[in-house]
């Protein structure tokens, strides 16, 4: 599927919403956020079964990294069929954190961008990514010229579902439940 060629959605604008798979917003940050995790040290990585965490800096070359991680994870979870998918989907929410969320006099190196990967049943996992702003992210409807402003598009276009979430203490995390759909 070539996403370039996909139409822009309108209408389909992130909320604090609730995925269909659960049930409220507290279940939703309970069950799947690890704020343990959620405050590891730049460069800090954890894992356990269903869960991989790994924090890094505001910067560029973050968003490689972040992709790499992704890809990894889904292929020691046994996912190869996500792991496209998330590389993606982590580049896109890891690239918007970098751009769009270091409060202005902060240094980007000393700023932290954790991305979690939780896996929900035997074919799906959330991405999460997390930074230090409260503000929404919100899609904006780019051209079909326009050489920015199509991430979110692709997240929802590759994302079975996919929203924000404040965090307590400040801060918010992005979401994207990404579902293997086999090979259909």
């Amino acid at each position: 599927m070539n996403a370039e060629l996909m139409p822009s959605e309108t209408g389909t604008e992130a909320s604090p919403s609730r995925p269909s798979q659960v049930r409220d917003l507290d279940s939703r940050l309970s069950g799947w956020w690890d704020p343990p995790s959620g405050r590891l040290g730049i460069g800090g990585t954890s894992r356990t079964p269903d869960l991989a965490a790994r924090s890094l800096d505001s910067t560029a070359r973050s968003v490689g990294h972040a992709r790499e991680f992704a890809a990894d994870t889904a292929r020691g979870w046994g996912l190869p069929g996500l792991e496209e998918d998330l590389r993606l989907v982590v580049s896109e929410l890891v690239g918007n954190a970098c751009r769009h969320a270091v409060p202005e006099a902060a240094d980007p190196a000393r700023s932290a961008v954790v991305v979690q990967l939780r896996r929900v049943g035997a074919d799906s996992v959330v991405c999460m990514v997390a930074d230090d702003t409260d503000t929404a992210p919100h899609r904006v409807d780019a051209h079909q010229f326009a050489e920015c402003g199509r991430g979110l598009g692709l997240v929802a276009a590759f994302g079975a579902e996919w929203g924000w979430s404040p965090i307590r203490g400040g801060g918010k995390v992005v979401w994207v439940l990404c579902t293997d759909a086999g090979d259909a």
